[in-house]
Formats: structure tokens, C-alpha cells, sequence
């Protein structure tokens, strides 16, 4: 504090410290490595927004098969589990009906998947209920999962797509099961669906349609 000396005021003066040269360059090391860890932070949430892309696109390829849209096998067989659990629970029937359809062995994988596309669409349209769900089994086969639906009920609602699809223009041999009657638990159904699927590919099932006609 100084005094002036003529009016004997304490008259007040912020004296500003001396700067130290060297917290000058710390301040600028600072800033430089705040800069420096801010450009990793960016680096490092763009690699996480990417791996949440990727995440997200291997769950979707989990549920839905990338070449046709309609759910996964493995989806499939986990739907399957959970509906047979609640079958036994409920005392409820449930029915499988497996589709393979016939093209000709020199067709492309490509025409192959755009049958397969335009068949599950008929399928969806004429069959599918809003508890049903429609996946591809393999290359040449689809099945359809029907809750609380027995074997005569499955019948009746592949007749139903074959009244409003009768001239698809494609061969197709179709089987069922049904729980509890074909199989008892889970593993049986899985190794009767197995075994109907090799059935079907070596041109054996109970029934087979050409043009919505039981052949």
C-alpha cells in the first residue's frame, strides 16, 4: 500500500506479482496436453459409436437372416424353447410346419433367396398369425412356429395359403409337428424337425403341392 504524502490518504494499488517464467510455459504444457486429451477423448467416442454400430448389427443378424429378412434359425430355436416352456405350463398345444421348396439344382443361391422372399411374404399374408413366427431353416426351407395351434389347426391354416396363393408357380413339400404329440420336450422336437428336414431335401414328406394342389 502507498501514501500519498501531500494529503497524508493511504490511497491503495494492486501491485501485480511478478510472472514466473516458468508457470508460463507450465500453462502452455498444460494447455497443449488438455488439447492432446481431448483429441484422444474424440478418437476414443468415435470408436465407440462404431462399435456400437457393430454391436447392433450382429444382434440384428442374430434375429433376422441378412439374405432374406425372415428370423434366423438360431433365433428360431430360442423362440422355440421359450414357446414349448409355456406350452407345458398352459397345457397348450404348439405346431411346426416345415416348407422346402423345390427349384431346380443349376438355380442361383441368388434366385433361390428371391423364391424364398416371395414365398415367406404368401406365407406371411395367408398364414402367419400376430403370435407366429416365420424363419428360415436352411438354404431351401422355411418353418413356421404356431402357438397354442394343433395338428388340425395347422392343416387348416396352410389350406388357407393354399386358397389364396393357388398358382405360386413353385413345387413344395411341406411337413408338421406337434407338441405334444409328436414329441414331448424340447430335444424330441428338435431331432424330429431335423429329421423331417433331411426327409425333405431327399424328396420324402406326407405331403407335397404344385400350384396349391396336393400332389
Amino acid at each position: 500500500m502507498l501514501t500519498h504524502r501531500n494529503y497524508d490518504i493511504p490511497i491503495t494499488v494492486d501491485i501485480p506479482p511478478k510472472r514466473d517464467p516458468m508457470a508460463s510455459h507450465n500453462e502452455k504444457a498444460y494447455a497443449s496436453e488438455l488439447a492432446r486429451y481431448n483429441k484422444r477423448l474424440m478418437e476414443y467416442e468415435e470408436e465407440l459409436d462404431s462399435l456400437r454400430g457393430q454391436v447392433d448389427l450382429l444382434k440384428a443378424e442374430a434375429i433376422h437372416d441378412p439374405s432374406t429378412s425372415l428370423y434366423s434359425r438360431s433365433y428360431f430355436l430360442s423362440r422355440l424353447n421359450e414357446e414349448i416352456r409355456r406350452s407345458e405350463r398352459y397345457r397348450h398345444f404348439l405346431s411346426l410346419i416345415l416348407f422346402h421348396v423345390e427349384m431346380p439344382s443349376q438355380n442361383s443361391t441368388h434366385e433361390i433367396q428371391r423364391a424364398i422372399k416371395r414365398i415367406s411374404k404368401e406365407l406371411m399374408l395367408g398364414l402367419a398369425r400376430g403370435t407366429d413366427i416365420l424363419a428360415l431353416y436352411s438354404k431351401r426351407q422355411m418353418v413356421i412356429l404356431l402357438p397354442e395351434t394343433d395338428a388340425r389347426g395347422a392343416q387348416r391354416l396352410f389350406e388357407r395359403y393354399q386358397t389364396m396363393f393357388p398358382d405360386n408357380g413353385r413345387r413344395m413339400r411341406y411337413g408338421t409337428i406337434t407338441y405334444p404329440n409328436d414329441a414331448s420336450n424340447i430335444e424330441m422336437i428338435i431331432n424330429r424337425l431335423q429329421s423331417l428336414s433331411e426327409d425333405l431335401f431327399r424328396g420324402n414328406s406326407a405331403t407335397q403341392t404344385q400350384h396349391g394342389e396336393t400332389a
